[in-house]
């Protein structure tokens, strides 16, 4: 008697295939609209600087981690150990930078370090949890989207600035650099450089011709954006990130004809741009006809960009690639031997030759040469004072090598060991800032996560086939486009840069092997495992989510404080003022806001007590200091106001305060 076996049922199997299919086109269409949100949303929101819309992406992020883990729908797939241990690194750079609390001179400061880190950080990991590599690739389109949009809005700023709200982009830096929506033209351009690699990837790896066209359409208005900005920290990223991409991914000749096009577009719009000097030099709105004829110029040559990108796709797929074009993979490694071989020669040579002194010497003048066309800067090496933030920034690391200084306090050691009449929040590096705030343990921590998302994605992109080659490589271009920008600007401080950046590591290491759900052992382990693989995530998530929300609520009560003294209304200030302190009693901020509000209402010994009490919190800060010094003479004190006058000085003596 034979036993019946029951095959499985091709419509099932068919069914499955469909539903599998209906899930991944989901996936991809809602990773491509959140990444294009984000990065639209943060742009347009004065780049995520402000701790109110930067924390608020973080707590959603936080509880869409927090609620997949509880549902057993994140991780997608198992972390390779490359992504375990960037999330330790980085997670281990959020606690250190916390406890750097306990030795800051501002514990307010140092927390809302904490709860920048802590949103980059739920960025990263939601991005390596929920990723696979077809929502990876609508990722990187929605970033690249996004960050063309936002690009052509500053640039639609500058032709068009009755669309936007007078003086929006000239709130306080007064430039002729197009500086909007960040009111930080380097920011702007290194923001559109970011994109830069991810854009060219959409441009030679769409899947459709049309894709690819609108794509390298619409690298006119992101490239024309950086050069508007006049940033060489822009331009910089930009050759930085081009270049890892054209170094790691596959394929470079048929990618060669797109570059053209586009070099030949941009520089086109350079030349028309030149012509135009009130549009490029002045502060004020350019007449009219320079900047209409202007965006009718943008939009032919982004659709001719378009047109012969569609012309280059068919070609493609029409023309038999020449056996001649086809370098193998030995003689692309002799040819970068010799591009290396000839890079270092030039190095050499300008070592020698004393070149690379002259430029050194040029770098660190404090008042670089000025010239009356501002694209003459493009061609100096003047470093713009960050020789000088530097030195200040090492001397911080070398008076406490091993934890810093504090998570940033930079301000305050600036403001009393710089011999230079400028104030500065950053120290416009975030290698030499990490060094200084935290210590030789942080900038590990932090210099380590980044190292290896860049190694790794690189490795990754070098071992991996055809089109997630590609992907990984463009997002590892994004990382190094990053580092490079961080190395000269404060981009770290806005929020829509880094958490690109995070979701773009997340690309270089996302898990590739099988899905969860379908455990590798059974038993009594089997049952308590999926237990302790998400016990920790599930903590670690709460105390995300609480490092956020408590200088967030502190943030918004202060500001509803001062909003009400504004108007008057003294008794609800100082009720929200209270809110503040009762939220983060260690900041203060909410105790400068009670000594101003008491000031405001003549309760001058109240007023002296509260302000002593945010001195206390602060002892570094001559702000306080001075303000204490006013309010002792409003109490009769002479000598104590001389003394608070004396200390605030001591603490930043170039300040123009003193200086008269």
């Amino acid at each position: 008697m034979t036993e019946a076996v029951t095959p499985t049922s091709p419509p099932s199997r068919h069914h499955a295939d469909l539903r599998h299919l209906r899930q991944t086109h989901l996936g991809s269409a809602l990773a491509w609209l959140l990444a294009t949100l984000l990065a639209v949303y943060l742009g347009l929101s004065g780049g995520g600087y402000d701790i109110i819309v930067r924390s608020e992406i973080g707590l959603i992020v936080w509880w869409f981690v927090l609620l997949g883990v509880l549902i057993g729908v994140l991780p997608r797939a198992h972390l390779a150990r490359a992504g375990w241990i960037a999330v330790a690194l980085l997670g281990g750079f959020l606690l250190w930078t916390w406890l750097s609390a306990s030795w800051s001179s501002s514990r307010e400061l140092t927390l809302a370090e904490a709860c920048r880190i802590s949103t980059y950080l739920g960025v990263f990991l939601l991005g390596i949890c929920a990723l696979t590599p077809d929502t990876a690739r609508s990722m990187i389109h929605g970033l690249a989207s996004g960050i063309a949009t936002v690009s052509a809005i500053a640039v639609l700023s500058k032709l068009a600035p009755s669309l936007f709200p007078a003086d929006s982009a000239r709130s306080f830096y007064a430039t002729a650099r197009l500086s909007y929506p960040f009111d930080y033209a380097d920011g702007v351009g290194e923001y559109a450089a970011l994109g830069l690699p991810l854009m060219l990837y959409m441009a030679t790896s769409a899947r459709t011709v049309w894709g690819r066209a609108l794509a390298t359409a619409a690298l006119q208005p992101v490239l024309l954006c950086l050069a508007m900005t006049v940033s060489r920290g822009g331009i910089l990223a930009a050759a930085v990130g081009l270049t890892a991409f054209i170094a790691l991914a596959p394929n470079r000749l048929p990618r060669l004809p797109t570059l053209a096009i586009t070099a030949a577009g941009t520089s086109g719009l350079m030349v028309a741009l030149l012509r135009r000097p009130a549009l490029r030099d002045s502060i004020t709105a350019a007449p009219a006809t320079q900047r209409h004829s202007m965006l009718v110029l943008i939009c032919v040559v982004a659709a001719a960009t378009g047109l012969l990108q569609v012309l280059v796709a068919l070609a493609e797929r029409r023309i038999t690639r020449p056996r001649w074009t086809m370098v193998s993979r030995r003689a692309a490694q002799a040819l970068t031997g010799l591009v290396l071989a000839g890079a270092l020669g030039a190095v050499a040579v300008g070592f020698a030759s004393g070149a690379a002194a002259q430029l050194w010497h040029n770098f660190k003048l404090w008042e670089p040469t000025t010239q009356s066309n501002q694209y003459f800067r493009l061609l100096s090496v003047a470093g713009s004072h960050r020789y000088q933030y530097w030195q200040v920034a090492w001397s911080a690391f070398q008076s406490s090598p091993l934890h810093g200084i504090g998570a940033g306090t930079f301000r305050y050691y600036w403001e009393q060991h710089t011999t230079h009449a400028e104030y500065i929040v950053n120290a416009h590096s975030l290698w030499f800032e990490t060094l200084a705030e935290t210590g030789i343990v942080g900038w590990t921590l932090l210099a380590g996560f980044f190292g290896l998302s860049v190694i790794g994605g690189a490795v990754r992109a070098l071992r991996a086939e055809g089109s997630k080659r590609a992907l990984v490589a463009a997002a590892t271009a994004g990382v190094c486009s990053f580092c490079a920008s961080a190395s000269f600007d404060w981009v770290w401080q806005i929020g829509v840069v880094p958490m690109v950046t995070m979701l773009l590591v997340a690309v270089t290491l996302m898990p590739t092997r099988r899905e969860t759900g379908q455990p590798a052992v059974s038993g009594p382990r089997a049952r308590w495992k999926p237990v302790a693989y998400r016990s920790l995530p599930v903590l670690g998530a709460l105390v995300a989510i609480f490092l956020i929300a408590v200088p967030l609520a502190s943030t918004v009560a202060l500001r509803d404080s001062q909003t009400a003294a504004a108007n008057g209304r003294l008794t609800q200030a100082l009720h929200d003022a209270n809110t503040a302190r009762a939220v983060e009693p260690g900041a203060a901020s909410p105790y400068l806001q009670r000594a101003l509000i008491l000031e405001q209402g003549d309760q001058i010994a109240a007023a002296a007590s509260a302000i002593r009490a945010a001195i206390a919190r602060e002892p570094r800060n001559y702000q306080l200091w001075l303000i204490a010094s006013r309010i002792a003479t409003e109490s009769n004190l002479p000598r104590l106001a001389l003394a608070d006058y004396r200390r605030a000085r001591a603490l930043y003596p170039t300040s123009t305060v003193f200086l008269g």
